[in-house]
């Protein structure tokens, strides 16, 4: 989960793989005529030979004497330099009555020091023709910045990160600020089905567990105040819980000398934190209905607790999820679309954090279709858990993978987001460039293994609709549990049948 500000302000709630790109792939499928379709169902052709290979550049680590590391990556190719803060600290670190702060606290970099204002700041970023963003993630904040790889630019950019990083003060008036972007951002948020649905499935799995917390809604923000975001600014904004990263056509000695005469004087170790432990997997029939009154169709999520990224079967079961609903060639679509024509699309997502991960599979149905779709989908789920994946869909999938695993590290943007990640949750080094080679070494077995670990389990069901269909489509179900868009329980319908 993350929430995204910059310079040139963008915002949005979850990652790239919670929402991907299914536009084409939808058009694509709707533009074959039925028999087409009927024989690409039976017919898939054979998997996509493996044209691309994944070479990532090493990683190389120094640590400073006040505990910061630097990491630098060398590519050649790119005529951007990727300037990257990471902060050890993200939304599941904000306190239980102050949901929201660790974005507002990142929000609030760049909005001035002592001596240099926020539109200061605004000019000077300009001035280098570099773009600014902040990025917060479960576990970690992101601060990054892009300039063209000129070595006077690059300076300059360590030095203004440094200047807003370390040197920050916290007006009221641009926290007023804010706190209002960040209130009708999450406001506007809801009026999107797949937040509402993502966010509620969340609150459910996360119940008892700190990561909860990452689902607030708008009303929270308009609490936190400047004392507040000081205080967690100086408990978790320390050099020993830190880690500056620059990737690009750079001299990665010669830069982590800048880094080091520039930052040197911080200081701070890492706050003492326990490691959180992963939250038990839903294990009971749970429905849950969030209100949209605007909707035009249903959408339908279903998931459940997997594994962290260094689980053994995290490769196992992302080829799992692959064969599940990874593309439209994947069962849910050929089912929930192809065959049956419930769902517009049916796809399968994950989403890993540092103490557990979470699939979900979220479908978009004809509201008449919703209660036979969550069949499907359960049934789909319960399929894989309890037989074994036919072997030429395990090889579809893994070809799948491994070929469009290194078009993700082709942008700049891709590289950092992956190498920010790899610093901040300290993912052991095979996990950096080895990804193609652990999942050609997945096998049946594996698969099997991963489902039965992680499948078995009951997933939780979310529905986002509109009110007036829990009595005209969903009398079908037993107890489902009625929410708002902000989601707050307002009843049980069908509690007790």
């Amino acid at each position: 989960m993350r929430h995204q500000v910059s310079s040139r302000r963008r915002a949005g709630p979850p990652a790239s793989q919670t929402v991907p790109a299914m536009g084409l792939a939808v058009l694509l499928s709707l533009s074959l005529p039925a028999g087409a379709q009927e024989r690409f169902r039976r017919t898939p052709p054979l998997p996509d030979a493996q044209r691309l290979e994944l070479k990532l550049p090493p990683v190389l680590t120094f640590a400073l004497p006040n505990g910061l590391t630097v990491a630098t990556a060398r590519r050649p190719e790119s005529s951007v330099v990727t300037l990257q803060l990471v902060i050890r600290a993200g939304e599941a670190d904000s306190p239980p009555n102050r949901p929201g702060l660790a974005s507002v606290t990142a929000q609030m970099i760049g909005k001035g020091t002592k001596m240099l204002s926020a539109d200061y700041f605004e000019n000077m970023i300009e001035s280098l023709g570099a773009q600014f963003s902040v990025t917060v993630f479960m576990d970690y904040t992101v601060m990054t910045m892009n300039v063209l790889g000129d070595k006077d630019l690059v300076d300059r950019a360590i030095y203004i990160l440094r200047l807003m990083a370390i040197e920050a003060t916290f007006s009221e008036r641009e926290l007023a600020a804010v706190r209002r972007t960040a209130y009708w951002q999450l406001y506007e948020s809801k009026k999107d089905p797949e937040v509402l649905g993502w966010r509620q499935l969340l609150s459910v799995l996360f119940a008892d567990h700190p990561y909860r917390v990452a689902t607030y809604s708008e009303d929270v923000v308009k609490f936190i105040t400047t004392r507040d975001v000081s205080e967690f600014y100086g408990r978790y904004y320390r050099p020993g819980n830190a880690a500056v990263l620059v990737s690009g056509n750079i001299d990665g000695a010669a830069i982590a000398q800048k880094v080091g005469s520039l930052f040197g004087a911080w200081t701070g170790p890492a706050p003492e934190r326990a490691p959180l432990p992963p939250p038990p997997p839903n294990g009971k029939e749970r429905v849950c209905f969030v209100e949209a009154p605007e909707s035009a169709a249903a959408t339908v999520f279903a998931g459940n607790v997997i594994m962290g990224s260094s689980g053994q079967d995290f490769y196992p079961f992302l080829v799992l999820k692959q064969i599940l609903g990874g593309t439209t060639r994947s069962r849910l679509f050929m089912n929930l679309r192809e065959t049956k024509g419930y769902a517009t699309y049916a796809f399968t997502e994950m989403e890993v954090f540092g103490s557990c991960g979470i699939y979900w599979a979220r479908a978009l149905v004809e509201p008449a279709s919703i209660v036979p779709a969550i069949h499907e989908i359960v049934g789909e789920i319960g399929a894989l858990a309890s037989g074994p994946a036919v072997p030429s869909e395990i090889e579809e999938a893994k070809s799948y993978l491994v070929g469009s695993l290194p078009l993700r590290f082709e942008s700049s943007a891709g590289f950092a987001e992956w190498m920010a990640r790899y610093v901040a949750l300290r993912l052991d080094p095979g996990q950096w460039d080895k990804g193609p080679e652990e999942i050609k070494l997945v096998n049946a077995e594996r698969v099997r293994e991963a489902a039965r670990r992680y499948l078995l389990a009951r997933p939780v069901v979310v529905v986002v609709g509109r009110p007036e269909w829990l009595s005209q489509y969903l009398n079908d179900l037993g107890a489902v549990e009625v929410y708002d868009s902000g989601g707050q329980l307002k009843h049980i319908k069908g509690e007790g049948r």
